[in-house]
């Protein structure tokens, strides 16, 4: 039996910190060898919740949702896309556990209550008010409990007289705090597990914010004159250095056969699906396959891979191939960094792959560095290989843009409007700024791209801005 844990997040189309933090517990994580693959998995980025499972070999998987509420996402989206039945799926000769939301474990409301104690230490507990500001949504009322329960935990502590609950995209809303206390002070406690656009963006500016904070302010205590009120604004409960512990317990608690803790190195523990030996009727393995391909070991040759150039020595980017000074990254934390924060790149295939910085192949192994670039997508391009080597039509391999939609619980269903103009002209847009050939929508091509299945979440949400558009121009 082999083991894999996947901590499955949200994030971004605007910030990097979203899906950066889940990365971070990652890196951690693979250097504990606490399992034989470790991966995040998002709605919003790559790879996601539907084809995380391509990328692994392990036959024993938990999924550890890193969301603040058992609600819409957690409760709806993720089985939908992941295809879970409940909190122990068995499919293909494997076991998926689904452990409870981080909400249910008891680290989050001791980071909230931090966060209160550690603002009351420099205001009169008599004079201030505390609002947990929550996401929740309408389209689950589950999803509110959660701040609800935090509220009403710190009101049982008795810290200060008034204790509210608003919400982001529920009732009462953020800016209802000013009417719902009358406190002089307000501490503002963004339930919430990173630095990203709701924390940094969205809620303060419902606060009344102007200017809004930076990663600097929040790090180190904010707090501003908003409707004749001061307003301390602390960071989000998920920023600590026990989220790490918290997700091991719930993998435990779900039954993860983990396994005990040893030091390790940051670039152990990847996905490994295209790393597994798979005899060949001609002898050759996938790992064979890869090797050969990847690094063309028998001839010396460099390979090209998107926008990768790779040889024996290193992999770095194509227009680099014949600069001497780039930047040398040993980790797989800074390559991010470069490739991906500044600027936030949330399609990792975009073709604005940045340049400068080149990463040795010999201890770092080459997948390690793909699945660091460009996650899930190799698995996809050997899953179709292996199908077009077993005689499957390139039609067939396509995921139907029909099938996509029907797992769409929420606002994408109204994709099904779209006619094939509207999807060609998306696809112009999105994906011909990509390294990936759109194979669910040009089934044949020529063009020496690495295959995409199933439109992602990315063009997904530039579908249906196009839609919002072209519904604002129709004559009423």
């Amino acid at each position: 039996m082999t083991t894999a844990l996947i901590l499955a997040g949200h994030g971004s189309h605007i910030s990097p910190n979203t899906a950066g933090l889940v990365w971070t517990l990652v890196d951690q994580l693979r250097a504990m060898n606490v399992a034989d693959e470790v991966t995040a998995a998002f709605w919003k980025e790559m790879p996601s919740f539907h084809t995380v499972f391509d990328s692994l070999s392990a036959t024993d998987i938990t999924v550890v949702p890193l969301f603040t509420a058992q609600g819409y996402f957690t409760q709806t989206v993720i089985p939908a896309e992941m295809g879970l039945t409940g909190a122990v799926t068995l499919r293909d000769g494997k076991t998926i556990r689904y452990t409870r939301t981080l909400s249910e474990h008891p680290y989050l409301a001791q980071m909230a209550r931090q966060r209160v104690e550690d603002a009351l230490k420099n205001i009169s507990a008599e004079s201030t008010a505390v609002a947990v500001i929550g996401h929740s949504t309408r389209r689950n009322p589950e999803s509110r409990k959660a701040t609800e329960a935090q509220a009403e935990a710190i009101r049982a502590l008795g810290l200060v007289d008034e204790v509210v609950a608003v919400y982001l995209d529920d009732s009462p809303a953020i800016a209802d705090v000013y009417t719902m206390t009358t406190a002089p002070n307000i501490i503002a406690v963004p339930y919430f597990l990173a630095a990203g656009s709701h924390t940094m963006i969205d809620v303060p500016r419902e606060l009344g914010f102007d200017p809004l904070p930076s990663e600097q302010d929040l790090a180190a205590g904010i707090s501003r004159f908003i409707n004749g009120r001061e307003v301390i604004y602390t960071q989000p409960v998920g920023i600590g250095d026990d989220l790490r512990d918290a997700i091991l317990e719930l993998a435990r608690e779900a039954g993860a056969p983990l396994k005990p803790p040893c030091e390790g190195s940051v670039w152990d523990c990847f996905p490994k699906s295209h790393y597994q030996v798979k005899k060949r009727k001609d002898g050759l393995g996938q790992r064979d396959l890869f090797l050969d391909w990847a690094n063309r070991s028998k001839t010396g040759r460099p390979a090209i891979w998107g926008q990768l150039w790779i040889t024996r020595d290193d992999v770095r980017h194509f227009a680099d191939r014949d600069v001497d000074s780039t930047q040398r990254i040993d980790n797989p934390a800074e390559l991010r960094r470069v490739i991906r924060e500044n600027p936030f790149r949330p399609l990792a295939t975009s073709d604005d792959l940045p340049r400068g910085w080149h990463v040795p192949v010999g201890e770092i192994p080459i997948y390690a560095i793909f699945e660091t670039i460009y996650p899930g997508v190799f698995a996809s391009f050997l899953s179709r290989l292996a199908h077009i080597q077993n005689g499957t039509s390139h039609e067939s391999l396509r995921t139907v843009f029909a099938e996509t939609l029907a797992r769409q619980i929420g606002q994408y269903r109204q994709l099904e409007t779209l006619t094939e103009n509207q999807k060609q002209a998306v696809v112009e847009h999105v994906c011909g700024k990509c390294v990936l050939h759109p194979l669910w929508f040009q089934p044949q091509s020529a063009a020496p791209k690495m295959p995409c299945h199933e439109p992602c979440n990315f063009w997904l949400s530039a579908a249906m801005k196009a839609l919002e558009v072209n519904e604002k121009e129709q004559p009423e």
